[in-house]
């Protein structure tokens, strides 16, 4: 049996998250990363664009109508996937992880959107299991982790690591009224996307290039 701490005050003992809502919640999380395929059919083509939005509302909307449900007591939880005993009573961590990807998404570009998304999907789960062994590797390697993420997006070292260092940051702040799925991805987004509108950098080439149409 293992103890992980989740952020509100309580300890969390694997009897409240069974080894296989576990992974399968981890599985969810790392398969989020496929959502970049939304960057390979164009924004040049008007109604791919429509539609490309359209599909992204109606994900995030219908996600907030099943958790408004599951929160007043209409729905089965057992409808939905397993969730974590602090989650019974407030917003469920996979809304916040929706929130996120979608914003990230229709509001910034792909050299901010991108990497970030990849940082939660991947790198959040990563120091997740870390630290349920060793917080302080869990933190190197959770900066380490997002730190190759930006500079497979073509970042520069040193902004590289500057934003997983706020990433990381972000990840370990526990509060009530936001998740970490929230902060993780968003915190450096607007930081990236505050200092290039301020002139302090510039972003890179976009990495992921859209089908010809």
């Amino acid at each position: 049996m293992f103890k992980s701490d989740n952020g509100y005050g309580n300890i969390m003992k694997l009897d409240d998250v069974q080894p296989s809502t576990h992974w399968f919640r981890r599985m969810i999380h790392v398969s989020g990363a496929c959502v970049l395929v939304y960057y390979l059919y164009p924004d040049s083509v008007l109604w791919i664009y429509i539609l490309k939005i359209i599909i992204m509302l109606t994900i995030l909307i219908s996600a907030i109508i099943v958790e408004g449900l599951r929160l007043s007591n209409r729905l089965d939880e057992g409808f939905l996937f397993p969730f974590r005993t602090y989650e019974a009573n407030r917003v469920g961590a996979y809304i916040w992880f929706s929130i996120s990807i979608s914003s990230l998404l229709l509001f910034f570009p792909q050299q901010i959107a991108g990497p970030c998304v990849l940082a939660v999907c991947l790198g959040d789960p990563l120091i997740g299991e870390i630290r349920n062994k060793n917080h302080i590797l869990s933190v190197i390697t959770g900066i380490a982790a997002c730190f190759c993420i930006f500079l497979i997006f073509n970042y520069q070292a040193h902004i590289a690591l500057f934003a997983a260092l706020v990433g990381v940051w972000a990840e370990g702040i526990k509060s009530k009224k936001v998740d970490d799925d929230f902060l993780m991805p968003m915190a450096p987004a607007i930081v990236i996307y505050i200092l290039t509108l301020l002139g302090i950098i510039s972003l890179p080439e976009i990495l992921i290039t859209p089908f010809p149409m």
